[in-house]
């Protein structure tokens, strides 16, 4: 599984006129299923990747309540322990300080490293991209990693920061202008390179043609929408929309323009490794569409608990429509994004009885999501006196 940081949806697969992803948009067309209407489970990384890697919502899972959140080992089940008691490898590398091991993001990982030479934990100022490579490269080149007993897999998740502010722009690489989102282009295909590079790489390797390639975003980026800049803090489109792409070996590419979540792949990677979904997942496997089965409409949920420097936000996608409740769902909008993808116009008040329709699809999804309290005693942005979630 391959993460690229702050990775937009509108990349040229899904209409984007530059060409900032020449590899993956090549790569895409000829051997992956792509979900052009895809989400990350929340705006930054803290909040969506852990929760990826869990098959939860962050405000279900045990967790502290700061901004860089540490989930804590004893009660937090990783898809990647699940393929550990099975008896399968599982590799990690990584470039920023949020995968530190004292994150507590390391859990369940048989060989988990970052690049050397020190990594940011807040401003993304370094460029990694090149050194990410070298590591990937290293670590799938480990014999232990990779000549497996029989009937045992790797699962690898790599992830690269570059697109993440701050923007350097790569010789080498179109420049498109000065602008913030010029900046990120142009870090987007300097990533796209490296990306393209690892993966023809490892399709030459032994066991290169038998792998599962899956690419996506943990959350966007914004340039202006809503008047937001960069992500995390709200749920807006231009930072919860990601590319997805599930390319799996004789599998014919084609394009999937239903919504789907990132809630679903804990349960896909453990579909695809073969290992049973006990205890259950909320989320469903993508294994069965991809390879063709029905792909049925499915309501999007994206989460995104209060900590020290946010409040709460969460969105529900149903019918075509997204509602967005604020703090203590003490305010809401509602958008129709199928006429209005760019959420410019609120229909609260012009379609009262899609509202109210809406807002009980909102409290029956988070009813389904338990309210779990946060560790310790950090303030929690816009909660109430005693409030702890």
């Amino acid at each position: 599984m391959i993460m690229i940081e702050a990775l937009r949806a509108d990349q040229p697969w899904a209409g984007y006129p530059r060409d900032v992803a020449p590899w993956l948009n090549a790569f895409q067309a000829k051997q992956c299923v792509t979900y052009p209407r895809a989400y990350a489970l929340a705006s930054y990384t803290a909040k969506s990747v852990v929760p990826l890697l869990v098959g939860k919502y962050a405000s279900e899972m045990a967790r502290d309540g700061y901004f860089f959140t540490k989930y804590p080992d004893e009660q937090n089940l990783f898809v990647t322990e699940r393929l550990q008691q099975a008896g399968h490898r599982t590799l990690g590398a990584n470039a920023h300080g949020y995968f530190l091991p004292m994150m507590q993001t390391n859990q369940g990982f048989d060989d988990w490293r970052l690049i050397p030479g020190g990594v940011d934990l807040k401003e993304v100022k370094s460029v990694t991209g090149d050194k990410q490579l070298a590591l990937a490269k290293e670590i799938l080149s480990d014999p232990k990693n990779v000549e497996l007993e029989p009937g045992k897999r790797f699962f690898a998740y790599f992830h690269f920061m570059d697109p993440h502010h701050t923007w350097i722009k790569h010789k080498g690489h179109p420049d498109f202008g000065n602008e913030p989102r010029d900046r990120y282009d142009n870090e987007v295909h300097f990533t796209d390179a490296l990306v393209g590079q690892l993966v023809d790489w490892a399709r030459e390797q032994p066991w290169g043609k038998d792998t599962v390639f899956i690419f996506s975003g943990d959350h966007g980026e914004a340039f202006g929408e809503h008047g937001q800049f960069r992500h995390a803090y709200e749920v807006w489109e231009a930072v919860v929309k990601v590319p997805l792409m599930v390319c799996v070996p004789g599998v014919a590419p084609r394009k999937v323009q239903v919504r789907r979540s990132h809630i679903d792949l804990a349960p896909t990677i453990a579909d695809l490794m073969g290992v049973r979904a006990d205890p259950p997942f909320r989320g469903v496997s993508l294994v069965p569409e991809v390879f063709g089965e029905s792909v049925p409409p499915r309501r999007i949920v994206i989460d995104l608990p209060r900590c020290d420097l946010m409040d709460r936000r969460r969105a529900v996608i149903a019918d075509g429509y997204k509602i967005i409740g604020f703090g203590n769902d003490t305010s809401f909008k509602l958008y129709h994004l199928d006429q209005d993808p760019e959420e410019k116009e609120d229909l609260v008040e012009k379609e009262p009885e899609v509202f109210q329709r809406m807002k009980r699809i909102y409290e029956e999804e988070s009813r389904k999501i338990p309210a779990v309290d946060v560790i310790g005693g950090v303030p929690l942005k816009g909660a109430r006196p005693g409030q702890r979630w």
